[in-house]
C-alpha cells in the first residue's frame, strides 16, 4: 500500500502551484526571485547561500513561463527543491494564508 502524500509536501506544493500562475500571469515578477537569490548568495556559509546557487542553475536561462513549469514539475528532485524555494515571495499574505487554511491539520 502506498503512503498518503505528507501534508506539508502538498502544501508546499500548493504554494508553488499559485507562485506559477502568478509567472505565467505576471512574468515581470521573475526579477523578484532573481533578487531573492541574489540576496540569498551574500549569506556567505550558509544553507541559503548553496540553495541560491541550485536555484540559479535550475532557472538561468528560461523564461517566465518554463520556471512556472518547472516549479510544478512532479519528481523527487523538485519535491526536494522546493522545500528551500524562493517563490512563496511572489503570493501574497492572502494567498499564502488560504493556502495554509487548505491543508491545515492537526499534530497527534
Amino acid at each position: 500500500m502506498l503512503n498518503p502524500p505528507h501534508i506539508p509536501d502538498l502544501r508546499t506544493y500548493a504554494y508553488h502551484q499559485k507562485a506559477a500562475e502568478i509567472l505565467k500571469k505576471e512574468p515581470g515578477r521573475l526579477i523578484e526571485i532573481y533578487e531573492i537569490l541574489e540576496h540569498w548568495r551574500t549569506l556567505s556559509g550558509s544553507q541559503a547561500e548553496g540553495w541560491a546557487e541550485k536555484w540559479q542553475g535550475l532557472i538561468r536561462d528560461l523564461s517566465a513561463s518554463q520556471v512556472a513549469d518547472l516549479i510544478c514539475k512532479k519528481s523527487e528532485e523538485m519535491d526536494f527543491n522546493r522545500k528551500s524555494s524562493p517563490f512563496a515571495c511572489l503570493l501574497s499574505d492572502e494567498e499564502r494564508l488560504e493556502i495554509l487554511h487548505r491543508f491545515k491539520y492537526e499534530h497527534k
